[in-house]
């Protein structure tokens, strides 16, 4: 990889983990989804897991799958050892799913559920 293809993934993989260390949406919305019960606890709170702040969740899930998105291109283009690309990808590609399920289940339910 050249140094301007490390820099990228590097900014690329800081788009996902800066929000998730700051406020980790992600952790916490599949925490509360592997919660069997009627009274879910929070694994963190914060800004996020209030109702009124379904924009902003939705913001930084899209933030994030941007930024997997935009590491795996890296990624694919490198010429690291076959195992270890092959490893990368599939951790990458199973975040990215979670994360865009998230943004959508979120987006589904943004005005709430109603019949």
């Amino acid at each position: 990889m050249t140094k301007l293809q490390k820099i990228w993934l590097w900014v690329s993989v800081a788009m996902f983990v800066v929000p998730e260390v700051l406020w980790s949406p992600v952790v916490n919305l599949v925490f509360d989804f592997l919660q069997n019960s009627n009274n879910i606890k929070i694994l963190r709170p914060n800004f996020l897991t209030n109702s009124d702040n379904i924009g902003s969740l939705l913001s930084i899930l899209a933030f994030q799958s941007i930024g997997l998105i935009s590491s795996l291109i890296p990624v694919f283009k490198s010429k690291l050892p076959t195992p270890l690309r092959f490893f990368i990808i599939f951790v990458l590609s199973v975040t990215l799913i979670i994360t865009t399920c998230l943004f959508f289940f979120g987006y589904s339910l943004r005005h709430g559920i109603s019949f």
